[in-house]
């Protein structure tokens, strides 16, 4: 029989990003969260693949030993200095910033196998030409994230030569996008998943994720984190976890830039702002990943 595997999904310890002066939490989604939705969405497994952390799939690996119908493999998305590359079946997490070779190197240390995230993007770090000299288990040709039409499809057409298996990730910062996009293994299990990468017997199946589900998405990081902060005001935020990065964050926030986000959310919360800041992004995301955007020969048309 064959299974789904999502094995590309973000937790709230996936730290923050930052555009410009703004800093944001990348997901508000608690791990425990994300294993009822993965049961509830008919995967046998979830790859938790947090940016160069391992916490948060380590606690939804201990939350979901409770169940006989999901499993969850330890990974890391890490930002290795050439462009990210996903560890999968880890336990310990690898620092951000080292050369590529030694990234790899430390997550075979640990029996993990390798693969590339969307390796022709233009809008988020990744490892382009090098996939061709590097030891790579797996690259994800079908990522829920990129709705531009053209990086998934270029990792697509790289992949025709089966020297790596195929994979398929939701690349989910929230729970409405979790399994919009996943893998196909025979089996049933997390071992099956690993037996499948290393055979090269996978598959992809699903869509990129909708604009509905980004305007989700961000409103969701929006308004939870609000929550926290009003909370915050009156007395420091306790968590089940001391390590949980985004309590930590709001807890040493200063009562003014509080307030200053608190002001800048309602802004943004405001109709339509969501809607057109998805769709803006969705924009610039397709003009980023054109294949023809650096390429002076190419017609106006294309």
């Amino acid at each position: 029989m064959l299974s789904k595997a999502d094995t590309h999904f973000h937790t709230r310890y996936s730290g923050f990003g930052h555009y410009k002066s703004i800093t944001f939490p990348e997901s508000v989604t608690h791990p425990e969260a994300a294993v009822d939705a993965a049961r509830k969405e008919g995967l046998r497994v979830l790859c938790v693949t947090d940016h160069d952390a391992v916490r948060g799939a380590l606690r939804a690996r201990e939350y979901a030993r409770r169940f006989d119908d999901i499993e969850i493999v330890v990974g890391s998305e890490i930002t290795a200095r050439e462009g990210e590359i996903i560890g999968l079946f880890m336990e310990e997490s690898v620092p951000k910033g080292l050369p590529i070779e030694e990234t790899i190197e430390r997550i075979r240390a640990q029996g993990g196998l390798t693969v590339a995230p969307h390796p022709f993007s233009k809008h988020v770090p990744a490892l382009g030409e090098l996939v061709e000299t590097l030891d790579l288990d797996g690259l994800e040709i079908l990522n829920g994230g990129h709705v531009d039409g053209y990086a998934n499809q270029a990792a697509a057409d790289r992949s025709g030569n089966g020297r790596w298996a195929v994979l398929g990730g939701s690349d989910a910062h929230t729970l409405s996008q979790l399994g919009c996009c996943y893998t196909t293994f025979p089996g049933e299990t997390a071992e099956d998943l690993r037996k499948a990468i290393l055979n090269r017997t996978t598959a992809t199946e699903g869509s990129v994720s909708t604009l509905e589900m980004g305007v989700k998405w961000t409103v969701e990081v929006v308004l939870n984190t609000d929550l926290l902060i009003m909370r915050s005001l009156f007395h420091k935020v306790s968590s089940a976890d001391p390590e949980d990065p985004l309590i930590k964050k709001v807890n040493i926030m200063r009562a003014e830039n509080k307030l200053a986000a608190l002001f800048s959310s309602a802004i943004f919360l405001t109709p339509p702002i969501p809607f057109l800041t998805g769709v803006t992004g969705v924009r610039v995301m397709k003009i980023m990943n054109h294949p023809h955007r650096f390429d002076p020969m190419a017609r106006p048309d294309q």
